[in-house]
């Protein structure tokens, strides 16, 4: 997102919405990055001197408030954890949602959800406020960006990712065995003697995206065979989006006989494209998604997929949180295993 729109927004919220500027915003307006706002916050002499007059400046007119460090934030005083997802309309962050909230009312906590609208700004915004809200923060992010992270980190917040794998130092994280997944989908359908497999990849900057092709790509070749560009397409990790790829797979090859979709949701789409088509599913295309998330179950076949258990994701990762506020535990990773759920979309006659 561009500079000026960023300051575009500043300037509608100083003159609509009296709430907490952002440190992304604050580095927009000063024209560095959210590193270097936090250096020059901190007094630290790796900013130069025009530089960290210009964070004060931007964090003044905005009227910025640094994270205390000196605040005992890994002793709960709210009781509450910070939950950011990137689209509660997703069955799969739904459930992970369920899986924090089971966990957080056991343990007499409340959860404060924040969903970002897939929007980088407004989750940036979100984390800002939610530090200052909640004990700690449990991050789903689909933005890939770590600085803002990073500096809530470093100033004592407790933070957790779930799902995506983000680059962090001293944060906890709860993640799927995405590799293992995109290889048992491999084996899956190479098994059900698929020939002509076709692959819907998910976003590139997702850790969980690449790791899914990875495996996949793997085992296939373990099994000698190939699988040629004109047959793999990203896309988002949308309904709508699946049926777009699979448009783009069948106009690239007709013959396609077997659809590997790195999630659940594209599934779905890559089947009501093949309806469209004149396909079956599973009489003439195979598909099998990544996810686990209920709605499988209900689809017209019912979706096999390599589960992933999101509330049981959700749920690890509030314990985590918990430890680490609570108990003082030291951050850790945690990989949960994936499951292989056999359902009627690759079952042949």
């Amino acid at each position: 997102m561009s500079t000026d729109h960023y300051i575009e927004r500043i300037t509608s919220r100083e003159a609509t919405v009296k709430r907490p500027a952002t440190i992304r915003e604050v580095a927009a307006l000063a024209g560095v990055s959210v590193s270097t706002v936090s250096n020059a916050l901190a007094g630290r002499r790796s900013v130069s001197g025009a530089s960290s007059a210009r964070v004060r400046a931007a964090a003044h007119r905005l009227g910025y408030r640094q994270v205390d460090a000196a605040r005992p934030v890994r002793t709960p005083t709210r009781h509450a954890i910070g939950l950011v997802v990137p689209d509660v309309s997703n069955p799969f962050f739904a459930e992970i949602a369920h899986g924090v909230e089971t966990v957080a009312q056991s343990s007499g906590w409340a959860v404060f959800l924040g969903n970002t609208d897939l929007d980088d700004a407004r989750e940036a915004d979100y984390l800002d406020r939610l530090a200052g809200a909640a004990d700690g923060l449990l991050v789903c992010s689909a933005s890939g960006q770590t600085e803002q992270l990073q500096h809530l980190v470093d100033s004592g917040v407790a933070v957790v990712a779930c799902d995506e794998r983000l680059e962090l130092t001293g944060a906890g994280g709860v993640f799927a065995d995405d590799a293992a997944a995109g290889r048992l989908a491999a084996g899956h359908i190479l098994a059900r003697g698929a020939r002509r497999i076709a692959m819907i990849c998910g976003p590139e900057h997702l850790t969980t995206a690449r790791e899914r092709r990875t495996g996949f790509r793997a085992e296939l070749q373990a099994s000698g065979r190939s699988l040629p560009p004109w047959r793999s397409i990203a896309s988002r990790y949308t309904i709508e989006a699946g049926r777009w790829a699979a448009d783009q797979l069948l106009a690239a090859d007709p013959q396609i006989d077997a659809i590997f979709c790195s999630n659940d949701l594209q599934a779905v789409g890559a089947v009501r494209a093949l309806r469209h088509a004149g396909r079956q599913v599973p009489g003439g295309v195979l598909i099998i998604g990544i996810d686990g998330i209920s709605w499988g179950e209900l689809t017209e076949p019912s979706l096999t997929t390599v589960a992933r258990h999101p509330e049981r994701l959700g749920a690890e990762a509030a314990r985590l949180l918990i430890e680490m506020v609570g108990d003082g535990a030291r951050p850790r990773e945690v990989v949960l295993p994936v499951e292989l759920v056999e359902r009627e979309s690759t079952r042949r006659a």
